[in-house]
Parts: C-alpha cells; structure tokens; sequence
C-alpha cells in the first residue's frame, strides 16, 4: 500500500481527516462555514450506480465499488457525512448483515440520511387489494431495518395514486405512517412528475394531497417537475412538509439549481440537501458529477 493511500485510510477511521478536493485537509483546517454546510449534504447511493458491484453483474470490470465501502469514500473524497441508500443496496436483510452496514457507517463517522423503498408494481396504487397489503407488510419491515441501521427516514414510492385507487392508497400510506411514528422513523413521499407522457406519475399536488391525508412527510425533488412554474409552485409547499430531506439534482439546461435553493431558503428550510447524478445529464464519471453538485450546492445553501 502506497503512503497516501494508508493516510486516507487512517483518516477515515480516525474521523480527523477528509479529502476535500486536492489533496488531504485536517479536518480542523476546513473553513467553518464551508463545515456548517457540508453537515448539511447527503450523497445517494445511487449516484454510483455505475461503479458499485452487483451480483447480476458480477463481470463488469467498470464495478469496482463494494456498497460497504462507501460510506468511508463518501467522507474521505467528499467530506460528507451523510448517505442515502436504496432499499436494493443491501445484500441481505438478516441481522448479522445489517449489524455489518451499521458498523461500516459507524467505523466510517457517517449517518444514515433516508432509505427509499423501491418495489416496482409492488405499491399501493395497486388496483389489487392483496398487492397493497403486501406493500404495506413489507414497508413496515422495511422500517424496522431502519430502526435497526439508525436511519431516521424512508421514502416510499406511492405509484401513481390514479383518482380511483387515492382512498385505498391513502389509507394504505396511513397505515405505513402509523406504524413508523412510534418508532421514531419519518415515511416521506418525493414528487415524481417529471413531465414525461410516456410514464406519468403523480403531480406533485397529489403527492401534497397524500402527504396530507396519511400523516406523512415531503422529500422535495428539485428535478421532478414538468416545467419552471410547476416547480417553483411546487417547491413553496413542498418544503414547508419536510422531514429534513431534499433531493438535489444539475441540470442547468432545464433550470436554475440556485433558484430552488433560494425558495428553500424562503420556505424556512433548514434540513439535509441529497446529491442526486444521473449519468444521463451529469456524464459518466459518477465521482465527478457527484463533485460538481456538491460543489453548486456548496455555493448556495
């Protein structure tokens, strides 16, 4: 092992150093204010979706990322904190293998921000009864994982709540709800609707009309509107219902990251900003794009 690569290492179990852009920094060193804000990021897991292994891609050379690994790269390359998982990173849900992931964010000095749940037709939108019951059986196992991890949220996807399946949804979200509360774990709902007619998802009004009715809590998606009145409308209300979560995309080219930031700010949003990439808008390099929504995030909270 090369010198820098053992003081990375030390550094990141020490929890005293972070590389924040060239070279290694002691943490002490950092500039306060630029500290007080990199408290306030998250990194998704899903930004390296083209790094991380797979076991359905056990030969793509490209994937060269154990998900165990990376809470300790997130704060060593990135000096955040704070990682957000999908529900599918985890290679099991057995006690030992979450006792492991707990004790590699801890060995690491990183935090659970929110685990989102993602089980395709398996929603509670579902026209049929028995597949929203399952949803709901298997959210709430998935909340107790949280309890379990220390992780204070989970997203779940509601489908796309069509008129005549909102009251069986919504009691089904309620029921999700009810049994995080008291638990200590917040269920947050994203708006979805990017505006694309071949997969339409629920406005955001709905998702507030959701959020509402079973008791549950806003993750702001800064990216998921279909045009710049949608999301500045959306925005306003959305961040007034959080849980302290919020997902942070770039996409110049369609609107004004810095914008959203500011109606955040006007809203009285003081929680957790997730760095979002797509590879389709941010490029490949998933280290990079990272990087660069870190670095605009940085600049305007």
């Amino acid at each position: 092992m090369k010198r820098r690569e053992f003081l990375a290492g030390t550094a990141v179990a020490a929890g005293s150093f972070v590389i924040l852009g060239k070279g290694i920094t002691a943490w002490s060193e950092v500039d306060a204010a630029r500290r007080a804000k990199l408290e306030r990021i998250a990194i998704l897991s899903l930004c390296f979706n083209p790094v991380l292994k797979r076991a359905e891609h056990p030969d793509d050379a490209n994937r060269t990322l154990d998900i165990l690994d990376l809470p300790a790269m997130v704060v060593a390359r990135y000096g955040v904190r704070r990682v957000e998982f999908q529900h599918t990173d985890f290679a099991s849900t057995e006690d030992a293998y979450l006792a492991e992931f707990k004790h590699r964010m801890e060995q690491a000095r990183a935090q659970f921000n929110q685990i989102n749940l993602e089980f395709r037709e398996l929603n509670v939108s579902s026209p049929d009864p028995v597949l929203r019951a399952e949803s709901v059986d298997l959210s709430k196992r998935w909340v107790d994982h949280a309890v379990r991890l220390g992780c204070p949220r989970v997203m779940v996807n509601p489908g796309r709540l069509e008129p005549e399946v909102r009251p069986a949804a919504f009691a089904a979200l309620k029921a999700i709800a009810a049994y995080a509360k008291p638990k200590g774990v917040f269920i947050t709902l994203e708006n979805k609707d990017n505006g694309n007619p071949r997969a339409p998802q629920a406005s955001w009004q709905v998702v507030v009309e959701a959020i509402k009715a079973a008791g549950l809590w806003a993750n702001p998606d800064v990216g998921n509107f279909p045009n710049e009145k949608e999301r500045e409308a959306g925005l306003r209300v959305l961040y007034r219902l959080t849980a302290g979560s919020s997902h942070c995309h770039y996409d110049p080219a369609k609107y004004s990251e810095a914008m959203a930031i500011h109606i955040s700010k006007e809203a009285g949003y003081t929680g957790i900003y997730a760095v979002e990439a797509d590879a389709s808008i941010n490029g490949p390099d998933p280290y990079a794009s990272v990087k660069t929504i870190l670095e605009e995030l940085l600049r305007d909270i």
